[in-house]
């Protein structure tokens, strides 16, 4: 059955009646391919991973800086450490492999480089300020008109973050 309607006149598939489902998981697996997404998305999720698998201190002297194909470039904060690591480059080709349940690295990489601290390591060395008793004044007094107690509690908490 030919629909003179659909372009080219092809037939027209189930899933090109109005109303009908697709999945999105395929169009969008399709989609990162083609786009070069699925490689960044490989990369983010090695990026996570990182200092779980190789330890907090590797992870402050050494960190994923670029995927390409199944190989991993790290950029490393010194030539000792460069020499380190590559000792242990197949046991962190395994840990991040089985970490993400995938084949995702065959090969690593180490250059010397800029290492930026991991994120908790950044946290920590934050301090959070301590509100003043005018600051906490306030923040009650204008959370006090908000009678859904999560709500008013949220917006104490939302307030506080912003004033730290």
């Amino acid at each position: 059955m030919r629909d003179k309607g659909s372009p080219g006149g092809r037939r027209r598939d189930k899933q090109d009646k109005p109303g009908s489902s697709f999945h999105i998981g395929a169009i969008l697996g399709s989609s990162f391919n083609s786009l070069g997404i699925a490689s960044k998305l490989k990369e983010h999720s090695i990026r996570k991973v990182w200092a779980e698998c190789v330890g907090k201190k590797i992870s402050q002297k050494a960190a994923p800086s670029r995927l390409i194909g199944t190989t991993l470039y790290c950029s490393v904060t010194s030539s000792p450490w460069m020499a380190e690591l590559g000792f242990h480059k197949q046991s962190i080709i395994e840990k991040i492999n089985k970490r993400l349940g995938y084949t995702a690295i065959s090969e690593v990489v180490f250059k010397l480089g800029a290492v930026e601290p991991p994120k908790e390591a950044q946290a920590e060395t934050i301090k959070k300020r301590e509100l003043t008793a005018e600051e906490r004044l306030a923040i009650e007094k204008a959370a006090s008109g908000i009678k859904d107690e999560g709500l008013k509690n949220l917006i104490k908490k939302v307030m506080e973050k912003a004033k730290e």
